[in-house]
């Protein structure tokens, strides 16, 4: 008899642990709003800010619009412009481009468009901080970093760190 008692409690004690651990696993992390470019970061240490360089990056709960421009001391510019479909879980960042725009003047490349369905997906570490990390699959080079109402973007290969503030 005691026997059987114990068995339904470490079944009950069995239930409650992998329901938690599912549970914590599929707890809903959001990254949503609208983030406003405030620095620019060169490798050097030289930090570019508007008027030279605007950014601004709205993410909703299931699209993000990203809109940023660099303009030279000569008038030259390089803007990048994009709409992308994406989920987050605790686990994984998946994203689709559906937009790509991208008008270098400064290299002399010119205006270049894209529609071409580029889906990606990447793993996500979530901190005891809060913090949310994961790498943009679609470039594969540009690391997100989002802590509150900060988000650090990285290029990979170091030459630069972008850094914006949630304005709303």
């Amino acid at each position: 008899m005691k026997q059987k008692k114990y068995i339904r409690i470490a079944y009950l004690i069995f239930f409650i642990l992998a329901y938690t651990v599912y549970s914590a696993a599929n707890e809903e992390i959001s990254i949503e709003g609208t983030y406003w470019l405030e620095s620019r970061v060169l490798k050097d240490g030289t930090a570019l800010k508007p008027p030279e360089i605007f950014g601004l990056y709205n993410i909703s709960k299931e699209y993000n619009n990203f809109n940023l421009v660099y303009i030279q001391k000569d008038g030259k510019t390089k803007s990048e412009s994009g709409i992308f479909k994406y989920s987050l879980t605790q686990n994984q960042y998946t994203q689709e481009t559906l937009y790509w725009m991208e008008n270098d003047e400064i290299s002399g490349k010119g205006l270049k468009y894209s529609f071409e369905n580029k889906p990606g997906s990447s793993p996500v570490t979530v901190k005891e901080d809060g913090s949310i990390e994961f790498i943009y699959p679609i470039f594969n080079d540009l690391s997100a970093y989002f802590k509150g109402d900060k988000f650090i973007a990285t290029r990979l290969d170091g030459p630069y760190i972008d850094n914006w503030v949630k304005v709303k």
